[in-house]
């Protein structure tokens, strides 16, 4: 800590509020909360903040303190991956409404890292944004550190926060989602029109709760159909082309291999039925994918993808209206789902 201590005092660099958080072994959206005035922090941490704001004569920049004297129209948007279709999709449209009526969105990438997250978190109080929405990260962890989560709820009591996850309620912030279990159940029900008989599920990482809940509700589906699933048929450990690849490459190396397989997303979809094309089955007939999402690369492929196609318009002005009842004062449902519906194209029967 001495040695920190020197390190600062003897630094031309200006402090800034990640260095005061480290040394206070606070988060930085914590001190953002003492520098700005809003939000609640502990007695204890207060004094201690204070006391190294006061030490290294902290001041926050002239245009964060010309913010916080007027609303500023500005909506931070965090995404964990800039450059997913299915993030960017729903971004798209609720820019389009947050834009028609006057707000300004800052997009940041939050790289699916907590530390990373916690920057985000308290850039975003020091500018003073109106509102905050947030993908994916941390709120889609199954195991996440109370720590983590406290930071969450403190974040929102400073910041309007709306969180595109059905875990919201485990924040104490509103959330706003597409309808996972009804999805599934839409998949189901067309399984068992066409009479497969065994299907498998790919891609996606189990220690998210996107993953978790489309697996459980989708052997649910399995079940009441009749259709056989083995656990060698369910693969998978992330979310893109070449986990689907990667995936698909590995039930093809089983003694059997199911009738459909249901993918995690489009992209993975995608991803298996090239590798599955690779190795010289036939699409559909010898293997059948569906995927999930309904984002642009379900359509470029030949055959074009089966899919289950998330409305993002209405995804994003519920977004926007949920936010604006939040900023209003108005009462937020806990929990909004959005309904989706199957697009058959050529890669199923």
């Amino acid at each position: 800590m001495e040695k920190q201590n020197k390190e600062l005092n003897s630094s031309k660099k200006k402090v800034t509020i990640i260095d005061i958080a480290r040394e206070a072994g606070v988060s930085p959206s914590m001190v953002s909360r003492v520098v700005s005035g809003n939000g609640v922090v502990s007695e204890k941490n207060k004094v201690r903040i204070q006391e190294l704001l006061d030490k290294y004569n902290y001041k926050p920049n002239a245009f964060a303190r010309g913010l916080q004297k007027s609303k500023t129209g500005l909506i931070g948007f965090i995404i964990p991956h800039i450059g997913n279709e299915y993030f960017s999709s729903v971004y798209y449209e609720f820019e389009r409404c947050a834009s028609e009526y006057g707000y300004m969105t800052i997009v940041y990438n939050g790289k699916s890292s907590l530390e990373v997250e916690s920057r985000i978190f308290s850039a975003l109080e020091e500018v003073r944004v109106e509102a905050a929405i947030m993908m994916g990260g941390r709120i889609d962890a199954i195991e996440l550190e109370e720590r983590y989560i406290e930071e969450v709820k403190q974040f929102g009591q400073s910041v309007h926060s709306i969180l595109c996850t059905e875990q919201a309620g485990r924040f104490q912030c509103p959330g706003v989602h597409h309808d996972e279990k009804k999805a599934c159940e839409l998949v189901g029900r067309y399984l068992k029109e066409k009479e497969y008989r065994s299907a498998g599920i790919l891609g996606g990482s189990y220690g998210r709760f996107p993953t978790k809940n489309k697996i459980t509700f989708m052997l649910e589906e399995f079940r009441k159909a009749g259709i056989e699933n083995r656990k060698g048929w369910n693969i998978g450990d992330s979310y893109n082309e070449i986990d689907g690849a990667q995936s698909m490459r590995q039930l093809l190396q089983q003694e059997e291999i199911p009738e459909v397989v249901v993918c995690i997303n489009d992209h993975v979809a995608f991803g298996a039925m090239m590798e599955a094309k690779d190795a010289g089955l036939r699409i559909p007939e010898d293997i059948s994918i569906i995927g999930s999402d309904g984002v642009g690369i379900s359509k470029i492929g030949r055959p074009a993808i089966t899919t289950i196609q998330i409305d993002f318009k209405k995804y994003g002005e519920t977004l926007f209206d949920t936010m604006v009842a939040a900023i209003e004062g108005r009462e937020c449902a806990p929990l909004r789902l959005i309904e989706s519906s199957l697009v058959v194209r050529e890669s199923s029967r």
